[in-house]
Order: C-alpha cells, then sequence, then structure tokens
C-alpha cells in the first residue's frame, strides 16, 4: 500500500485474512477481522509465540459478503465501538459503498464517486472510493 510506505519508521502494518485481534483480557475478547491495520507500537508488542493482535487497532475493515447477516455485523461494530476502536469501514462489493464509523461520530456513507478518508487517524490517507473495488 503506497500510504503505508510513505509513513515514517517505525511503521503499523496492515493484516489480511481473518486477523486474529484481542481486545481484552478477563475475560478474553477475541475477534476475527478481514483486514486491520495496527500502529506501530502495536506492532513492536507482538509477539512471534502467537498470531494475535493483542490491543486495539487503529482501523478495522469488514467486507461483506452475501451470508453476512445485518445483526451480525451490526454486533460487530457494536464491539468495536466499544473497544473504543477509532475507525471501521464496512466494505459492501454489492452496492460498492463503504460504511465509515469513527468514534462519536453518525456513520458515513462513501460511494464510488467520493474520496476515502483516513484523518485523523491515518494522516494523510485518501484514496478514490471506486479503487477500492477496482
Amino acid at each position: 500500500m503506497k500510504w503505508l510506505k510513505l509513513q515514517q519508521e517505525p511503521r503499523g502494518e496492515i493484516l489480511c485474512g481473518e486477523a486474529g485481534c484481542r481486545f481484552g483480557r478477563n475475560p478474553d475478547t477475541t475477534v476475527g477481522i478481514d483486514v486491520v491495520y495496527i500502529a506501530a507500537n502495536l506492532v513492536m508488542q507482538e509477539s512471534e509465540d502467537t498470531t494475535l493482535i493483542d490491543g486495539v487497532p487503529t482501523l478495522i475493515i469488514e467486507i461483506l459478503s452475501p451470508s453476512d447477516a445485518f445483526k451480525e455485523i451490526k454486533e460487530k461494530i457494536d464491539l468495536y465501538q466499544k473497544f473504543r476502536v477509532p475507525l471501521i469501514w464496512v466494505i459492501d462489493p454489492h452496492d460498492r459503498t463503504i460504511t465509515v464509523y469513527r468514534l462519536d461520530a453518525e456513520p458515513e456513507l462513501v460511494n464510488i464517486r467520493q474520496e476515502l478518508i483516513g484523518d485523523p487517524h491515518l494522516p494523510g490517507f485518501r484514496v478514490a472510493a471506486a479503487e477500492i473495488f477496482a
């Protein structure tokens, strides 16, 4: 990803394919996430003994599939917001839209004619939403 390569060292990391994330312990709250961006401080805490991210990522991306139920996605978003994930993108490939959730703000719907912006949590991140679906 071009944006990530332009960031100063140490850099965060993007993980894909049901990345495991543990938000809390006692009780453990662990979820699988389609795509996640973790900041450099979490990258440095990662252990080679586990594939779990221990902490709250900066960005969570959920990609809807035809089998996803609205209730399940809503429950995930509620969980992410409970643990104060700053930025959540729910990508709908069928409608070619992205719903953006930010802490303490109303959700924002982005279509293919608009730009997806990561500020302030991903400073300088901008991409045409159409590129996400290309």
